[in-house]
């Protein structure tokens, strides 16, 4: 009676270890919402590094705009564009030649784009502005099969791009609690994300903003597996030693 107690208990431990799709798969209910997702751009934020690409149709009236970098063409070019950009002071405002400093608080790089240009007519014609933000970083950590810092020179990346850049979550990532923090404006947001379900891709941060990070929890087995006994598995190959040794006594 004891051995068949013992062998009903190693069954269960087994059956419990094993995962299951609910556990694994990602936005298992997407077929059943409605998703609208707009986009906003990025409000500039101090510190950020910005391009910014002045254009006219006579290029030497734009020359005084043109920033030279020290570095060789070999050392990288996103990194000459970030040394030659515009870095956005405390105060939220940039200085460019001729027209001085100009704020960029609660703007987004369309509406700067638009304000420079019109700053701009009194001495360029038909002047034509393009910016970019060349430090914004997102950081993926914990249990992802690549984590690091990532620049992304689009405006746009959601957190399931982010994971892909990640390498994706390992076996032992917790698919039903992943942790996004933010820093804007000086205000710290948690938001937690369950990637079974499709309702996180309807809310403001599915879409990434400047210096995100993005931790990803580990699961369950993964905690117990750090522990003293060690995984599942490990204790099912102990109990299972137990009883064959518990067998091999009582013959």
């Amino acid at each position: 009676m004891p051995i068949r107690f013992i062998y009903l208990f190693l069954i269960s431990l087994i059956l419990t270890s094993c995962a299951t799709k609910k556990d694994l798969y990602y936005l298992q209910d997407i077929d059943q919402l409605s998703i609208n997702n707009d986009f906003e751009f990025l409000s500039i934020q101090p510190g950020d590094i910005l391009d910014i690409q002045i254009k006219a149709l006579n290029p030497e009236s734009v020359l005084v705009f043109q920033r030279q970098s020290a570095l060789t063409p070999q050392q990288g070019q996103l990194q000459n564009r970030v040394i030659d950009g515009y870095l956005v002071g405390e105060d939220g405002s940039i200085t460019l030649p001729l027209i001085g400093s100009i704020s960029t608080t609660r703007k987004t790089t369309q509406t700067l784009a638009t304000d420079l240009q019109d700053a701009l007519s009194p001495y360029i014609k038909d002047p034509s502005v393009n910016i970019r933000i060349l430090n914004f970083r997102v950081s993926v950590l914990g249990e992802v099969n690549n984590p690091g810092t990532f620049t992304v020179l689009e405006e746009r990346i959601s957190v399931l791009q982010a994971l892909g850049l990640a390498g994706d979550l390992t076996i032992n990532g917790n698919r039903n609690n992943i942790l996004l923090i933010r820093n804007e404006n000086g205000k710290t947001e948690n938001y937690n994300i369950d990637l079974t379900k499709s309702e996180f891709m309807q809310s403001s941060f599915y879409n990434l903003r400047q210096n995100d990070i993005i931790y990803v929890r580990p699961n369950t087995a993964r905690v117990k597996s750090s522990g003293l006994v060690g995984n599942t598995s490990t204790l099912v190959s102990i109990l299972s030693l137990a009883v064959s040794l518990f067998i091999v006594i009582t013959l």
